[in-house]
């Protein structure tokens, strides 16, 4: 059913070594209850020790930082983690702004003539990766939004009918 292939670029490595220049490694441990030098070698992808998926778990959710989540689905080829649980039909005027604004800052690098340094290539993997998310939120949050009115979303679906029919290919 579904065809995920490794990519051969080091996503997840990338993301790790991203992370551990990001965060405060020594608060992140404690936080979830890990040695502070145990993570470092973790997150090092030239030493022995890897993460484990309770690792991926517990860090994601101790830093709410979705980078290493999101490099190992770059690694499969798949797109990054949306948290639907944060879907919320009031912010969806603030979910737009940032899908924007991550959107401006992938173009405003796109143009940029400056060397491409790995904190400025990990900044437009972060930009991509979170104009996805506040699409995918935007989309989740427009959906909701249809469903809990019957009347939009009838209407919706007869303007779907129509259109199909109109279609000829």
């Amino acid at each position: 059913m579904f065809d995920y292939q490794i990519a051969k670029h080091p996503h997840f490595y990338d993301a790790c070594r991203a992370f551990a220049t990001k965060q405060n490694l020594a608060e992140v441990a404690k936080r979830a209850g890990m040695n502070h030098q145990m993570l470092r070698n973790k997150l090092n992808p030239e030493q022995p020790h890897r993460l484990t998926c309770d690792d991926l778990l517990i860090l994601t959710d101790v830093t709410e930082d979705s980078a290493l989540i999101d490099g190992l689905l770059a690694q499969l080829k798949c797109l990054p983690a949306v948290p639907v649980n944060e879907a919320k039909v009031e912010r969806l005027t603030t979910y737009v702004l940032q899908a924007t604004a991550a959107v401006g800052a992938v173009a405003a690098e796109s143009v940029s003539d400056e060397r491409m340094t790995s904190t400025r290539r990990n900044n437009v993997i972060e930009s991509i990766n979170a104009g996805v998310r506040y699409l995918s939120l935007v989309g989740l949050t427009l959906q909701t939004r249809i469903q809990a009115n019957p009347a939009l979303a009838s209407t919706v679906d007869a303007l779907s009918g129509i259109g199909a029919s109109l279609n000829i290919g």
